[in-house]
């Protein structure tokens, strides 16, 4: 099963701080930012692990895939609800799930027992950011892929964050790929152990006119006010 490691981790204060929301920005939160930076960049163990999948059939809201790779996994059907739609152009799918490890999520616990509230929100900002970063890979590798077929990219659909698929939908997700690899877990709650991890579907295929894989935020209720926010390429 493919892994990526040693993925590049880079962020400005600029980008932590926007979690606030602050325009002016006080020169003892600045000074904190620059260190969690430096802090992080010890905790956080970047890996994204993932697999290909062809595209059978798409009933209605469901969507029904087989192993690429032979002697893997047999595949399996998402229910990924009324956006389905979104894979209409795909003939192949990137599923995986990535990771930054639980370090820095003790290490944000620590600074809160000790009373550093201020410093630790900022840590789990960067690690939010951090875990980003890796996603940014799985991107990067979708549409390099794509590009050598001459194919376009979907969005990046994640259960809980595309609209009609909720959170319990990562139980079918994960099942497609071998989280012990990674040293990931999904939990009663359908809830990926450590927290700074994420799944997700990307399709690929003729269908599309992108070559940048975009984002769902537009179909997301917080889409107007979300910090997160990643703009759909033109």
């Amino acid at each position: 099963m493919p892994v990526l490691r040693n993925i590049p981790i880079t962020m400005t204060v600029e980008e932590i701080l926007a979690a606030q929301g602050q325009r002016r920005i006080r020169p003892e939160i600045l000074r904190d930012a620059e260190e969690v930076i430096a802090l992080g960049s010890t905790l956080w163990h970047p890996v994204a692990l993932y697999d290909w999948f062809e595209m059978d059939a798409i009933e209605g809201e469901r969507v029904l895939l087989s192993s690429a790779s032979q002697g893997e996994q047999q595949g399996g059907t998402l229910c990924i609800g009324p956006k389905a739609d979104l894979l209409l152009g795909a003939q192949r799918a990137l599923v995986s799930v990535v990771t930054i490890g639980p370090e820095l999520e003790r290490r944000v616990r620590e600074l809160q027992a000790a009373g550093e509230g201020l410093k630790a929100y900022l840590l789990d900002s960067a690690g939010v950011v951090a875990l980003g970063a890796v996603s940014e890979a799985i991107r990067c590798l979708a549409e390099e892929t794509a590009a050598d077929c001459e194919w376009g990219v979907s969005p990046f659909l994640s259960p809980g964050s595309l609209v009609g698929w909720p959170l319990v939908g990562q139980r079918e997700l994960c099942a497609l790929l071998p989280l012990d690899a990674i040293d990931v877990q999904l939990n009663s709650h359908c809830v990926l152990i450590p927290q700074k991890s994420a799944s997700g579907l990307i399709g690929l295929g003729p269908g599309y006119e992108a070559s940048r894989v975009g984002s769902v935020c537009k179909y997301c209720s917080l889409r107007n006010t979300c910090w997160r926010r990643r703009e759909d390429p033109s």
